[in-house]
């Protein structure tokens, strides 16, 4: 993704400007990208910034305090202009008189450098959600930094080793939950911080918290709706201001047409660009399917994206060198290439959920909290017990409880679901949306509206039983736009993977080949003969079964009440039997391990430079 990213040397020293070309060489990977070279009077920091051409076209940094303070902005700064000043000026004003607690004073989603020379200091600060991802090494003689791991990669104070901890994460959760990455001594910034580096000494300070008022009055439905209502429109409005051109990533539920209704609020029909992607177009009901028929009403001009397992696998390596092991939903990024091409879409509109997951049925004390967010526990799955060396078995399930017990300690809520609400947004946007995200910006800048400030401090303050189940925010925007919500999906377009990883000779070659043929850091803690196993039970099973998920959602949607009910008694009968099951399912055990067996490739054991995808 583009970004900021450059070295500091801890101690006065010079940053060798062909070290941080490198690190810009791994993220320049289409020729349309601009880069911005920057080196400090003193040769002590070097910095490059690289982005699409959409925002911040001005040139950086910006020089003020008489050209002795350096600021650079990825990303947006909303409501960012103090006595009539741009974006980057109004930044250089609010450092000068807050210091390292200016990023409190700001609104939006960013990653900002200010470099003050006669003060010997380099602050690096990101927004309340960490919408843009920064990781960071800190050498012995000077601390990197980049929007991406790979661009890490040519440092040579970097040994390239595992991670333990952070693989132990992301086989119970397919994507990380704490700040560490999958290659050992590269962080990952936290949300909301300052990362201060002064004469030698690096210090995190961290300018915001994310806190429910738990004993908040409750001041009645038509209050909050109004506000709500407010707040939406507000969050679009700040989003559609430039002149740009504009895409909606329409599905067939109710966040992205919230979001379609305050764009045609804001700018009308002329020129509606709306999108939606999946594995096939015409399945009844389905998200594409209610998507295209809306767009069509409302005279858009859609396209429509087909996704394909087969295209995924084919390029399975670049799929991993892009992802950097931060996910396990495989994705295609030349999809968003495609939509730029064709649409000429430069900023994309997108829905992540603002009020959390909807699954409080199954929230019953904090291990089942953990579980409805979809963050399971190692040692209650089988899966790795049966396949990992028994030793590694042990130190990872140790692993991952020490990291589960480091994000239990972040939140001081009390009641269960405002915690479950907390850490969707500490850990869960972060950690799994953001990732999935910021690959979209490889080709198109992305806005999520609803997870604006306003609205999130907004939520911070509501009533749990408006949160509960979602159905206030469904009820608030149906209201709003009832017309575009006279059909709404019942199910998803995305990929069958069970059926996708058995469709192909090619495709079990691969998984065999990766996983149990050659040999590699990661596959030595595997049990090759129990994985072949499993593997073989895996492909020789043809016919699709139902899952017992799709069972339960068909009885919760039913009865949520009775489902939560009985649920929480079995819930408790397995718990005090220590009889949990966090198993998965096969085709998601199959693709985590096949994502690190060839992140271990690309990242541990290939040549710093390749193919960009």
């Amino acid at each position: 993704m583009p970004g900021l990213l450059g070295a500091i040397h801890l101690h006065g020293g010079r940053i060798q400007p062909h070290l941080v070309a490198a690190m810009r060489d791994m993220l320049v990977r289409r020729d349309w990208y601009k880069a911005e070279d920057y080196i400090s009077a003193d040769g002590s920091v070097a910095m490059s910034r690289v982005h699409l051409g959409v925002n911040n076209m001005e040139p950086q940094p910006y020089r003020g305090h008489g050209g002795q303070v350096q600021v650079f902005l990825y990303g947006q700064v909303y409501d960012g202009q103090v006595n009539g000043l741009g974006p980057l000026e109004s930044i250089c004003c609010l450092y000068q008189e807050h210091g390292p607690d200016f990023a409190s004073h700001l609104k939006g989603d960013y990653v900002i450098v200010i470099v003050d020379e006669p003060d010997h200091t380099v602050l690096i600060a990101n927004d309340r959600i960490a919408s843009k991802p920064l990781f960071y090494l800190q050498g012995v003689h000077a601390l990197y930094f980049a929007p991406e791991i790979k661009c890490l990669l040519p440092i040579p104070e970097l040994e390239k080793r595992i991670c333990f901890p952070a693989v132990a994460d992301f086989m119970a959760n397919g994507h990380l939950t704490a700040d560490h990455t999958l290659l050992e001594g590269i962080r990952w910034l936290d949300s909301a911080t300052v990362l201060q580096i002064r004469l030698g000494n690096v210090a995190h300070h961290r300018y915001w918290e994310f806190r429910f008022e738990e004993a908040a009055r409750d001041r009645g439905p038509h209050y909050y709706r109004e506000m709500l209502c407010g707040l939406l429109r507000q969050a679009v409005h700040r989003c559609v201001q430039a002149d740009h051109r504009y895409g909606i990533l329409l599905s067939g539920g109710y966040d992205s047409r919230a979001i379609l209704g305050c764009y045609l609020e804001e700018r009308g029909q002329s020129g509606l660009e709306t999108i939606s992607w999946g594995q096939e177009e015409d399945t009844p009901s389905s998200d594409c399917t209610v998507a295209r028929s809306l767009a069509r009403n409302l005279g858009a001009h859609h396209g429509f994206y087909p996704l394909s397992a087969q295209e995924i696998m084919s390029h399975f390596e670049t799929f991993v060198w892009l992802g950097e092991g931060l996910t396990d939903f495989p994705e295609s990024y030349a999809v968003f290439d495609r939509i730029r091409e064709r649409q000429g879409i430069q900023v994309v509109l997108r829905g992540d959920e603002c009020f959390g997951y909807s699954r409080w049925t199954t929230v019953h004390d904090e291990l089942s909290m953990f579980r409805s967010l979809d963050l399971r526990v190692l040692r209650y799955m089988a899966d790795y017990r049966d396949i990992l060396q028994p030793t590694y078995y042990s130190q990872f399930c140790d692993m991952g409880a020490d990291t589960r017990r480091k994000l239990s300690a972040q939140c001081s809520a009390r009641n269960i679901h405002n915690r479950k609400d907390f850490f969707y947004l500490a850990a869960r946007v972060k950690h799994y949306l953001n990732p999935l995200n910021y690959v979209k910006n490889f080709a198109l800048e992305s806005y999520r509206p609803l997870l604006d400030y306003d609205i999130l401090d907004f939520v911070a303050t509501l009533p749990l039983k408006y949160r509960l189940g979602k159905w206030f925010w469904r009820a608030t925007v149906v209201q709003l736009f009832p017309e575009l919500y006279a059909q709404i999906a019942q199910r998803d377009n995305m990929i069958r993977w069970p059926a996708a990883l058995r469709a192909t000779p090619e495709v079990q070659r691969l998984v065999y080949r990766k996983l149990v043929e050659e040999k590699s850091v990661f596959t030595e803690l595997i049990c090759t003969d129990k994985l072949k196993e499993r593997l073989d039970a895996f492909f020789a099973l043809r016919v699709p079964v139902a899952s017992s998920r799709e069972k339960a959602t068909a009885w919760l949607n039913a009865s949520p009440k009775l489902y939560s009910f009985v649920h929480k008694g079995v819930y408790y009968a397995k718990k005090w039997t220590d009889k949990l099951d966090y198993t998965l399912d096969p085709e998601r055990l199959i693709l985590r391990l096949l994502i690190l067996a060839t992140w271990s490739d690309l990242f541990l054991n290939s040549p710093v430079v390749r193919e960009n995808g």
